[in-house]
């Protein structure tokens, strides 16, 4: 099966495809095309168009093979310019059997790209990562299944190096690269067929013909079926007709299920079916358990349940607590159950504490049992003191608080006392 990806490599768009193993388009595109190379030897017989010539003799001296310069160099790179691009299927690399120097051609890249900006330009199609010498392989074909126009075999020498047995210096002895495949647009053996016009974009697998993008609505190797109605905006994957996303309501690999009715606006998620939200009264992945009926209205969270608010009179996480009965109208916290307010006479956190006896209508602080007033003659906090008796008589006395002496008449004492 052929399948189709967009990859993006330094600003290049190139095509990524998966290619049948058994059939094979024997064109090299590269063949006596332009090719360049970071360096040469210093001979004519050594330079970069020997490696696109056709020539697979690995001697060195036979006049088939490019050596760039060596002794110095920390990076080495050549190049072919396919003038046009290419769909490639694979690229064989014949490096030189003089001397047998794997230690050279070992840790080696293979590039493809639109530019060349950089010899590193394009996606990475291979990379030599050989554990021992004699793991490279100077004859080796590489599965590179890309549409791009440059191809380019990169190396480098720079610390830390992978190996220590790698030689020192940056050097290629390539003695022919081939690119097997066909003009972007074509397939067949002899690259003379255009690709189906049901391609979208117009590239297609160079042996079978099989497209890389079909146009929406469509799908499969020739963009011959058609995507399940459910799909959103009719898009669906290539290969499989999964659905990119759904229409609202629906869900599946092909959304061909519906989202549960307690989904609110019966939305859910396209993998899953979970619901986003639930209506009132309902939690859980599909929002099929129910809210405590004690949650203030019928609202509780949608992943566990709890309550956001209680009813009145009711506490706890799922509001299963009554509030204290001296809670003023019911009222308590939903986490901690204390009393907002407590009914006259009580006071404290769950208003289980009397007040003082002669406070004033039995009214005292909530959190400190203090009188708000006394009862008439009783004084101080807790109003459990008794007034003077010059306060009967109407007499002149000395009130004194805070460290002040004031001179007042009165009827009756005051809560903090008077002399």
């Amino acid at each position: 099966m052929a399948t189709g990806n967009v990859i993006w490599g330094r600003g290049v768009l190139l095509i990524l495809f998966i290619v049948y193993q058994g059939i094979r388009s024997e064109q090299n595109v590269a063949l006596f095309k332009p090719s360049e190379q970071s360096t040469n030897q210093g001979r004519p017989d050594l330079v970069a168009s020997k490696v696109v010539d056709d020539c697979l003799d690995r001697e060195m001296d036979n006049g088939c093979c490019t050596f760039t310069a060596g002794n110095w160099p920390t990076t080495a790179w050549w190049r072919v310019d396919m003038e046009e691009l290419m769909t490639i299927n694979r690229i064989t690399i014949t490096y030189t059997s003089t001397g047998e120097r794997r230690d050279r051609l070992a840790g080696y890249h293979l590039y493809v790209s639109n530019t060349t900006s950089t010899p590193q330009d394009g996606t990475l199609c291979y990379v030599d990562t050989s554990s021992t010498i004699d793991e490279v392989q100077l004859v080796v074909t590489h599965q590179c299944p890309f549409v791009g126009r440059y191809v380019t075999v990169y190396n480098y020498r720079t610390e830390p190096w992978r190996q220590t047995w790698y030689y020192e210096f940056a050097i290629l002895e390539l003695c022919e690269v081939q690119v097997w495949g066909c003009p972007s647009g074509k397939f067949a053996e002899d690259c003379a067929t255009s690709c189906p016009s049901v391609c979208y974009g117009g590239n297609c697998n160079s042996p079978t013909g099989a497209c890389f993008y079909c146009f929406t609505g469509t799908y499969g190797d020739f963009c011959n079926l058609t995507c399940p109605g459910n799909c959103k905006d009719n898009v669906c994957e290539k290969d499989t007709g999964t659905c990119a996303d759904c229409i609202p309501t629906t869900y599946g690999i092909r959304c061909e299920l519906d989202c549960s009715t307690n989904c609110l606006d019966r939305l859910c998620d396209k993998d899953n079916g979970y619901c986003y939200d639930c209506i009132p009264m309902k939690y859980g992945p599909r929002c099929e358990q129910k809210c405590s009926t004690n949650c203030l209205n019928s609202l509780c969270d949608k992943d566990n349940g709890d309550c956001s608010a209680c009813v009145p009179g009711k506490h706890g996480v799922i509001c299963e607590l009554n509030c204290p009965s001296n809670c003023m109208d019911g009222l308590c916290g939903k986490d901690t159950g204390h009393c907002l307010g407590c009914i006259p006479g009580t006071y404290g956190d769950t208003c289980e504490q009397q007040c003082p006896l002669n406070c004033k209508d039995s009214v005292c602080g909530k959190d400190t049992g203090y009188c708000i007033g006394c009862i008439s003659g009783k004084h101080v906090i807790t109003c459990d003191q008794e007034c003077p008796e010059d306060c009967k008589d109407m007499n002149a006395f000395l009130l004194r608080c805070n460290g002040l002496t004031l001179t007042i008449f009165v009827s009756t004492c005051l809560k903090y006392g008077a002399t």
